[in-house]
């Protein structure tokens, strides 16, 4: 049997976003610098990032505090009707697009 570290694994390798959200599973994104939990709902992420695995959410996101993308661990969770009493969901409320104009000084 492979060496998991101590931990193991609450998904399937392949199990995407949409996979998530069809079972009612939640995206826990963890920082571990800054050790904040923050859970959002798959279909939130996948409307910003498309539909990928928990392995590749991280390339996508980074820490509010401003901290690096190596330090983001993200994974799929069951919770039960205490624990999520207990948590705060972040929900997407809108995209902001911000267009910034560059110019060149020509000689």
């Amino acid at each position: 049997m492979p060496d998991t570290g101590g931990r193991r694994k609450r998904y399937a390798r392949g199990w995407k976003l949409s996979n998530a959200h069809e079972t009612g599973q939640l995206v826990r994104i963890f920082c571990g610098i800054c050790c904040k939990k923050r859970w959002y709902l798959p279909d939130d992420l996948k409307k910003l990032i498309g539909d990928v695995e928990a392995d590749d959410i991280p390339r996508h996101m980074r820490c509010e505090k401003g901290h690096d993308k190596e330090y983001l661990q993200a994974e799929f969770r069951y919770l039960t009707a205490r624990e999520r009493q207990t948590i705060r969901v972040r929900r997407l409320a809108e995209v902001r697009i911000v267009r910034r104009v560059i110019w060149t000084d020509e000689d």
